[in-house]
């Protein structure tokens, strides 16, 4: 037989309907910005994590979704910084991935002023075709990107301490 005070279970039915309520509510949420330091960002929204981080000469921008246990990298390799959080926004902000060309350069169709993927063309006008492996600052960035949020993460990320290998 198990003894528990009326207060302990009130607590844990608490806490019990708490967790649900916020579990809910967190998954209807958008995109929120939880980890920036000199050499990464990471967003969180629900099971889904978007994270870029500095590596040897460049960016590597990738998505998880935490409930499944499955990563991908959203840029093709290591990209400049911009190009990196360009791809980073267009997840963020439309839930697209690019696709990357047969000379490995990434791009995405563009329909309206708005990215879709698109692996054939099923509408009846051409898709616009926007490259997004160049992009030196966040200036260059498409008009469709929306720059707020990564503003401060690109003047924070830019000044970044490249560790340099040491020579053999």
């Amino acid at each position: 037989m198990r003894v528990v005070w009326p207060a302990v279970e009130s607590v844990r039915s608490g806490i019990d309907w708490t967790e649900t309520r916020l579990a809910s509510e967190r998954s209807s949420r958008s995109w929120q910005r939880v980890w920036l330091t000199r050499n990464e960002v990471r967003w969180r929204k629900a099971g889904t994590v978007v994270e870029c981080f500095g590596v040897a000469d460049g960016y590597l921008a990738t998505v998880e979704y935490t409930d499944r246990d499955v990563t991908w990298q959203l840029t093709k390799g290591p990209v400049p910084l911009a190009s990196a959080l360009a791809v980073s926004a267009l997840y963020l902000q439309y839930e697209v991935t690019p696709h990357v060309d047969t000379d490995g350069r990434m791009f995405v169709a563009v329909v309206d002023g708005r990215p879709v993927e698109a692996f054939r063309n099923f509408a009846e006008k051409p898709f616009e075709y926007s490259y997004l492996d160049g992009y030196s600052s966040l200036d260059e960035l498409p008009n469709w990107l929306d720059r707020t949020d990564i503003e401060s993460v690109y003047s924070r990320l830019e000044k970044r301490h490249r560790r340099e290998l040491p020579p053999e």
